[in-house]
Order: C-alpha cells, then structure tokens, then sequence
C-alpha cells in the first residue's frame, strides 16, 4: 500500500473545534449571536406546540399520541429547559445585545417563572374545623429497605397513609411495625409495580372498591369512604400508567379520560392520592384544574415539592413532582411537604388538610 495515501480527517469534536477556530473572534461571536436567535425562535415554537396543542385523551390514532406525547414531554421538562435556556438571557444582559435579551426574557418566564413563584411566601389557608394527616408513598416494589421509610411513616403519623406499589414483603413489613394504629385496611399485594393498599385509622363507610374502571388495564385502583369532620370523604388511591411507549401512553391517556370522568361524577368531597406519572406543569394537571380539583402542594406547600427521582443519575438533577395529594369538595391544605423517601425511587408527600370556609 502507498505512503502517499493521505489519512481521512479526525472526526468528531477536534474537527468540529478546528473548523470554529479558523473563524475570527468577531465571527465567532455573531455566529454564536445568530444560534442564540435561533435558539430563541425555536424555544418560542415548542412553547407555543406545547400549550396549544388539544389534547384528546380518548384518541388512540398513533400520529396524533405521539404528538400529544411530545407536548407532554415539553411541559414536563419545561423547567429543566429554561434552566439551559438561561444563559441566553444572561449573557445577552452581560453583553448589551438588548433586543435578544427582551426577545429571550418571556420565554424563561414562561419556562422558570411559575416554578420560582412557588418559593414565595404566603399565607396557609385557614381551617375552622379539624385538620387530617394523609400520606402517600410509592414504596418500590423491588425495595427491600423497608426500615428508613417505615421510620418516615412512624414520624409522620399520618391518619390515611396510601401506598403503591405495594408488594407482599411490603405488607408483612407495615402490618408488623404499624398495622395496629391502622385497624382498618384495604389491601391489593402484587409482585409488580401496581400494588396499593389504603391503611386508615378511621372505618371505612359502605364498599370499598379496589379496582376502580380506569382505562382497560387490569390494575387495581381504590375507592372508600371515611367520615371526616361530620362529613363523608371519599379517598382515592391511584397508580396510573408511566408512558413510557405508545401502547403504554395509550394506556394512561385512557386512564385519564377515565378518572376525570369518575372525579365529574364524585358527589362527596374527595381526596385523590398516589403517583401519577405527570407534573404539576403537565396537561393533565390542568385539566385537573379546570375541573375545581385542588393540588395540595399549591394550597399548602413551599417550593417545587418535587417527588421524583430519589436515586439514579438524575438525582443531580432537579427531580420533578409526579406524585400528588389531589382535594375536591371544599377540602384544602395548611401544610404539605415531600418526605425523604430513602430506600424508594420516589419521595412520600405529606398533607395536613381540611375543609377551608
């Protein structure tokens, strides 16, 4: 073989760095001016695809679920996004580039703003009657470490505690440390991630349902009734679906659809808890919002009460709130907070409700 053959160029980010080298720093900087546009004009796009588009939860054409997916993810991440998406303002501001800067400036509202609003102070709602401690937990099924959040439970004292995926190494654990506080259980064990149970100190009134018509899986969703203040509340524990492909996306939609049909038909005040798989910035959650349902953390809480992950790479990450103490009916909250949730993948939320004025 001949010497004289030359060796292809390197490739990657050496060649992708030589190649901007050869530019002046002049050039550089309106080239990188020119992305900032760019990446302002399409932030204004995806914003804009992400809160338009109709979400029809029944719809099971695949085209139109992806789709609906895609706006999902956008509001999702939305704060994750306008986390990156901050150094455009800034070093448009540090730079002077004033008309990138104001082009750039609703777009990180709209994407940061409401999360950082949550941080501000307010007063807690006020309650003239009693108040009750619920607690939800997603437990992880494969969670052997069933001591740091037993310990939570034990600390939070809560008078209803819902839990997920709640297997049968999970029930032998909570009956055996706590169970004799919670005389009154409805329990559904399974070895995957869709047990539930509802542990209460209070009795159940009339039937309990334990697999609620949400979509046309076959997991167990629950429904009971407990007096509170004098008043019959109902309490739903739900695990939905993560939409995590299309068949899946399908699924939930359809679980959904399904549950805000339930909650239209609900004659008692209600309590609606469990992991969603779905933000507090999602379409679902304004759906939800639409319909008069209350999300405790906005009543209650302080800060992003994110949930969500507890382990794994996106720990370093801001996490995101995907499990929710929903209220109707004139219930509200004066204290809601996200636990630690060690040994889980999720974070338990504890709410301090009541039936507001």
């Amino acid at each position: 073989m001949s010497d004289d053959i030359a060796s292809p160029p390197a490739r990657g980010k050496p060649q992708f760095r030589e190649g901007f080298a050869k530019f002046s720093w002049n050039e550089r900087k309106r080239r990188l001016y020119v992305l900032a546009w760019i990446a302002t004009i399409l932030a204004y796009l995806g914003l804009a695809f992400a809160y338009a588009w109709p979400q029809d939860y029944r719809d099971d054409t695949p085209i139109l679920v992806m789709i609906g997916w895609a706006a999902f993810l956008v509001r999702t991440f939305i704060y994750h996004l306008g986390l990156l998406f901050l150094v455009i303002p800034i070093v448009s501001l540090w730079r002077r580039r004033w008309r990138l800067f104001v082009a750039a400036l609703p777009v990180l509202l709209i994407a940061v703003g409401p999360t950082w609003w949550q941080f501000r102070p307010r007063p807690k709602p006020i309650v003239p009657g009693s108040t009750m401690t619920v607690m939800t937990v997603n437990l992880l099924m494969a969670n052997r470490r069933t001591g740091p959040i037993i310990d939570e439970i034990k600390a939070a004292q809560p008078d209803v505690l819902f839990l997920q995926e709640y297997t049968d190494h999970w029930r032998e654990a909570i009956d055996a440390a706590v169970g004799q506080a919670y005389p009154h259980k409805v329990q559904v064990t399974r070895e995957d991630s869709f047990g539930v149970a509802v542990y209460s100190r209070r009795p159940f009134k009339g039937r309990v349902e334990k697999h609620l018509d949400l979509g046309q899986c076959s997991v167990p969703q629950v429904r009971a009734v407990i007096d509170f203040d004098g008043r019959d509340v109902a309490l739903y524990n739900l695990h939905l679906l993560p939409p995590k492909r299309l068949a899946i996306t399908i699924e939930t939609r359809a679980q959904f659809a399904d549950l805000l049909d339930l909650l239209s038909n609900e004659t008692l005040p209600a309590i609606i808890a469990g992991d969603f798989n779905f933000t507090e910035r999602s379409p679902q959650a304004a759906a939800l919002s639409k319909t008069g349902v209350l999300d405790a953390q906005d009543a209650g809480g302080w800060g992003r009460g994110a949930t969500w992950p507890v382990d794994g790479l996106l720990r370093r990450l801001p996490g995101i709130r995907i499990d929710h103490v929903y209220l109707t009916g004139g219930l509200t909250c004066v204290d809601c907070r996200a636990g630690v949730g060690q040994g889980s993948d999720h974070r338990p939320v504890v709410a301090e409700i009541g039936f507001g004025r």
